[in-house]
């Protein structure tokens, strides 16, 4: 009896040994093993060519901005660093007066939608550029006169002075370039620095905006026929008394994007 019970003992502690030895191999043979596979994606730099100008005040949405005479904007520059859209400036038709005067611009007319559908509303006027070399080397945005206001003969607004105050930048990514011009400026023939983008800055779609829609007459609403007279704008026209003629003055304005860090 004893020899029997100590077999028993000795067969029972073995199972139990050997048990869980058993279980821990079938476990292991059921993963399978491991095996690795491998994900790719290349990048090339973009092309901005017909790029959509957007809103100011919601770069993510696309908008139909319109010159203040009515017609299309000229297209956008184009490539990887690109100018998309900038406002052309509209001040009226004014009366002369015997003392210096300043004038004000009107808004941004916008004249279609997201959709493309007919709208009549206004925003502040403002600049595009995008960049999308992915270089992430940064940029530089400068605007200038081309020259003095002046008529089709030639006689120039002497003195005359055009300013730009309230600006601010929006974007379609958080890559906020370093630098924004938000002083109260006078733009000549001397390039006027306004925006700038360090390294690791500027990426996406950029506008360079002057004021909210309470700064312009319009706020918002429906534009100004282009003879009109706004009389609130941060955009403003310095006319010194007994420069002008009772004719049509103009200037171009130059919008440059280099990619020179501006940070």
């Amino acid at each position: 009896m004893n020899k029997i019970l100590l077999k028993s003992t000795v067969l029972l502690t073995t199972a139990l040994i050997v048990g869980p030895i058993i279980v821990s191999e079938a476990d292991a043979a059921s993963t399978g093993g491991d095996y690795t596979s491998n994900g790719y994606v290349n990048f090339a730099e973009g092309d901005n060519t017909g790029i959509n100008p957007v809103d100011p005040l919601d770069p993510s949405v696309p908008v139909g901005p319109t010159n203040p005479d009515g017609t299309d904007p000229t297209p956008g520059t184009g490539g990887a660093l690109s100018i998309d859209f900038a406002s052309s400036l509209s001040f009226g038709t004014q009366k002369i007066s015997s003392n210096d005067a300043t004038y004000y611009a009107h808004a941004q007319w916008i004249s279609k939608d997201k959709d493309g559908s007919a709208v009549d509303m206004t925003r502040p006027n403002y600049v595009q550029v995008t960049d999308t070399r992915g270089t992430w080397d940064g940029w530089t945005l400068t605007v200038a006169e081309s020259d003095q206001f002046q008529n089709a003969s030639g006689d120039k607004l002497t003195g005359a002075e055009l300013s730009f105050s309230k600006g601010y930048t929006d974007g379609t990514t958080t890559a906020k370039p370093g630098y924004i011009n938000t002083t109260n400026f006078v733009v000549s023939t001397a390039a006027s620095k306004i925006l700038g983008a360090g390294p690791n800055q500027g990426m996406g779609t950029w506008v360079y905006g002057l004021g909210v829609n309470a700064d312009y007459q319009e706020n918002g609403g429906a534009h100004l026929g282009n003879e009109a007279v706004s009389t609130a704008s941060p955009i403003s026209l310095k006319v010194i008394a007994g420069t002008n003629k009772a004719t049509s003055y103009t200037t171009q304005l130059i919008w440059s994007l280099t990619n020179t860090p501006g940070n």
